[in-house]
């Protein structure tokens, strides 16, 4: 088991399943001069196992105030719930998280929480874990990142008990603190054609809305390079204008080299006339979808559904894959609607090697998110 910088990555080494790690992490470096995520200041590394590849982010603490959630746990746990305690609507609860949150973010920076290195980190919304691993090597794993990281903590994101059961059980068996994050949705497709879901009234009503739609459905490969601009025009308009620029802000050339590269598979709708009105952009281990990237042309009428399309685009393609849709958190009514059943999600962080403030810090974030977030995210059906 070692850690590779990217200079030391050997092609002809790697499998073709575990090269798309090698590949992303290459993407990265590659892509220094001009930033493929625009909002993300991290460093990416390799760890092999000698069966299995991950990239690793490193931060130092020291990168951009706004760096992304998706490698800032202070963006997560402070910018990124600032936001969401705005579209509560309740002004009484907002007024009381608000504060808490503030207390939490002095201590959270006096802790260094975005000192920290993560593995199998692809810089998504949701990562998803090789199917065949579930931490056998879990403690060897640790005991190489907190030597060569002694002042970093060590985290695992996009962590659920539906998904990830046995690898939660073995990261606490080692001292990893359990940190909820959100809510998410998951759609069991694994029965193919004959899964629940697909017997939704709003599921059904999707089906018949993309199946009658003018719209051809066109795979990545087939888009010239000119086409990319567009995608990133409409994952902007969906996830930064409309919800939150705190989201990654993912790059034409992002979606480019992940599409060439084999770790991002995407669709689109294109009109007759040549349009594209809509992509979507799937990250798969096989046995679990998920949908990074997702956008359409918010300028157009809400009428034509162009989210409900590529909402059941996505479903579709789990069922022909009969395995199970994580569809990120947010829309909740939406996904409840469609069957989309509600799991918390975690980051498991080790910290035994740091100092007693800042493990006691960890211990805090998992305590409070746990007790307060947790029940908040479940009540409200976040």
């Amino acid at each position: 088991m070692k850690l590779l910088e990217p200079g030391q990555l050997d092609v002809e080494r790697m499998s073709e399943e575990s090269s798309k790690a090698l590949n992303f992490v290459r993407a990265w470096t590659d892509g220094e001069d001009t930033a493929l995520i625009l909002n993300v200041e991290t460093k990416m590394l390799l760890l092999d196992t000698g069966t299995h590849q991950f990239p690793l982010s490193l931060n130092s603490g020291n990168e951009r105030a706004d760096n992304c959630y998706v490698v800032s746990p202070m963006t997560t746990y402070v910018g990124y719930a600032n936001e969401e305690i705005k579209r509560l609507h309740r002004p009484w609860l907002a007024w009381l998280l608000t504060g808490l949150v503030s207390g939490m973010a002095g201590l959270l920076a006096h802790a260094q929480v975005d000192r920290i290195v993560q593995v199998n980190n692809w810089l998504l919304s949701t990562n998803v874990y090789p199917g065949d691993w579930h931490g056998d090597d879990i403690a060897e794993f640790t005991r190489l990142l907190a030597e060569t990281f002694p002042d970093h903590a060590i985290a695992f994101r996009s962590l659920n008990f539906r998904c990830n059961r046995t690898l939660i059980m073995r990261l606490q068996s080692q001292g990893y603190v359990p940190v909820p994050s959100r809510q998410v949705y998951l759609f069991d497709a694994t029965q193919g054609e004959r899964s629940p879901m697909l017997c939704r009234h709003n599921t059904m009503v999707d089906d018949t809305l993309l199946r009658r739609s003018p719209y051809q459905i066109v795979h990545g490969k087939d888009l010239p390079d000119s086409d990319f601009p567009r995608l990133e025009q409409l994952y902007n308009q969906l996830y930064l204008e409309k919800y939150c620029w705190l989201n990654p802000q993912f790059t034409a050339d992002w979606m480019r080299r992940g599409q060439q590269d084999g770790w991002l598979e995407i669709r689109v709708l294109r009109t007759d006339e040549g349009r594209i009105d809509g992509v979507l952009g799937w990250f798969t281990n096989g046995q679990i979808l998920t949908a990074p990237l997702v956008g359409y042309d918010t300028s157009l009428p809400q009428g034509l559904g162009l989210y409900r399309m590529l909402t059941r685009l996505c479903l579709r393609e789990a069922v022909a894959r009969r395995c199970l849709l994580n569809f990120s958190s947010g829309a909740a009514q939406f996904k409840r609607l469609r069957g989309g059943q509600p799991e918390i999600e975690y980051s498991m962080v080790y910290s035994r090697h740091l100092p007693a403030s800042r493990r006691q810090v960890w211990k805090l974030l998992g305590h409070i998110s746990q007790k307060i977030g947790v029940p908040i995210m479940r009540t409200l059906k976040l």
